[in-house]
């Protein structure tokens, strides 16, 4: 379990220093598609590590990668004013 956290952590780091590379158009996609980017995330994660263990391992790293993009994406959101909020409701 803890080799499927650790793999989970480095794919999702490296997915960070990948991201810094992608043109304006593609990041800006990402971000404001959060389901999406998930969605991709998670799957391209599976595929990359169950190609190197055909394990429950590849499964816990994936949903830990998923995870980490989640919560990376929405620290990345901006925060909604009380106003709009309430304009809203």
């Amino acid at each position: 379990m803890i080799d499927g956290i650790l793999l989970g952590v480095l794919t999702w780091l490296s997915m960070l220093v990948s991201f810094v590379h992608f043109p304006k158009w593609l990041k800006k996609f990402l971000l404001s598609h959060f389901m999406l980017t998930d969605i991709i995330c998670i799957i391209l994660t599976f595929l990359a590590l169950s190609s190197i263990s055909q394990s429950i391992m590849a499964v816990v790293g994936s949903v830990t990668c998923g995870l980490l993009v989640n919560l990376t994406l929405m620290g990345t959101k901006k925060p909604v004013s009380n106003e709009l909020q309430k304009a809203n409701q």
